[in-house]
């Protein structure tokens, strides 16, 4: 029986950081383990990712739209003992083309269950929403960042570990689920589900803005995370370890500013809100005009240090922005859009900037991924300075 009203802000926390870690044992390894052990060509590797990165869009794009129409408690249920299957099936079945499969399906469940915990995000009572979305930025990247420093002890032991691992997190999160998530929905929120009305025009405006601003940002940051190991290894001869102590600092950076930004209480100001998504968005793009210059660590270590404080302020905050410009019948479909923006950037990423690499080179991925920040940074703030004034905000239960 749904016996309780709100959502409990630990155990939200909770299933997001397990629901990383858990996964975080999964992906990290597809290059290694599809190119080496498995024999598969860089060219089978890239569709594998996109696939991965597509589905995990698809399915935070259905979870997110049925959250509004159907009883979340059943989703978030569906989506935790879909993975645990998963991991069953990836213990027995993990050569070519099985693991591929059930990667792809594992992502998708994946992004179903980060868009139905975004969803119940909006439905903590006690807490402001730009906190809630700002902690869940902290969790979501605080379990990926573990189990990535994990995976170099066990990997060597046999992949099957890292899924035995997943699935036992996955048996704790299921724990968690059902113990926490099945809450009350009130009768408000019920007749404005059966209602479905529609975003006043600039809220639509606005909201779509930023979700798209979002993709653009993360079809950025892919650079960082594929194309950027290959100039550094290849191109420059550094060796691997840099570029891998280069995530160690933006892991460590996320935590020490999180702790800042809630220590002094910026993540509740209105005005802090606009100042860390055009500063974080801006920060983001001057990384970009650094790396052209960066033939060493330290160059690559201050960009990067600029891009994790672009990343750490102004990502959380999109999500907290839509939560404010859409009703409660309305929340879990543009929670889900904006749980799929960086899924989407991912999937297009590499695509775009392999492209542009084999065209004009790196200087022309890295001034063109400059260029492409700054016009988002552009377009977003005249949105915002035409259409803010014209929104209707919405509060708890409207």
């Amino acid at each position: 029986m749904q016996q309780k009203t709100g959502m409990t802000l630990k155990w939200l926390l909770l299933a997001s950081l397990i629901n990383n870690f858990a996964f975080g044992f999964i992906w990290p390894v597809t290059t290694v383990y599809l190119n080496g052990p498995l024999h598969q060509s860089l060219v089978v590797v890239g569709w594998v990712m996109l696939l991965v990165a597509s589905g995990q869009a698809f399915g935070s794009i259905i979870s997110g739209r049925l959250f509004d129409r159907f009883a979340p408690y059943k989703l978030i249920l569906i989506g935790t003992l879909g993975m645990i299957c998963i991991q069953f099936l990836l213990i027995f079945f993990h050569g070519w083309p099985f693991y591929a499969v059930n990667l792809i399906v594992a992502a998708l469940l994946n992004g179903w269950i980060m868009a139905v915990i975004n969803a119940y995000g909006t439905l903590v009572k006690n807490h402001d929403g730009r906190f809630v979305f700002n902690m869940l930025y902290f969790t979501n990247n605080f379990g990926m960042v573990f189990a990535t420093a994990l995976l170099g002890l066990i990997y060597p032991f046999g992949i099957v570990w890292l899924f035995i691992l997943s699935l036992g997190l996955y048996f704790v999160l299921l724990g968690i689920v059902r113990h926490a998530f099945k809450i009350d929905i009130t009768v408000d929120d019920a007749h404005q589900q059966s209602a479905m009305p529609k975003l006043p025009r600039w809220n639509l405006k606005l909201v779509y803005g930023v979700i798209i601003g979002l993709i653009v940002l993360w079809i950025a940051y892919a650079q960082w995370q594929g194309n950027l190991s290959v100039y550094m290894t290849t191109d420059l001869h550094l060796p691997l370890w840099q570029y891998s102590l280069l995530w160690t600092i933006n892991g460590l950076l996320i935590a020490i500013i999180q702790v800042g930004l809630n220590a002094f209480h910026l993540v509740t100001s209105p005005k802090a809100m606009w100042i860390q998504i055009f500063g974080g968005i801006f920060m983001f793009g001057l990384a970009f005009l650094i790396l052209p210059f960066a033939h060493d660590f330290t160059g690559f270590a201050i960009a990067m240090v600029i891009t994790t404080f672009g990343e750490v302020t102004a990502f959380p905050m999109i999500p907290a922005l839509v939560n404010e410009l859409t009703p409660a019948a309305l929340k879990g479909r543009y929670q889900g859009l904006v749980a799929a923006a960086p899924s989407v950037g991912r999937a297009i990423g590499p695509l775009v900037g392999g492209l542009v690499i084999e065209r004009d080179g790196y200087s022309a991925l890295f001034n063109g991924g400059a260029l492409l920040v700054f016009i988002t940074f552009a377009v977003l703030a005249l949105l915002m300075l035409k259409g803010y004034r014209h929104t209707q905000q919405f509060t708890e239960g409207d």
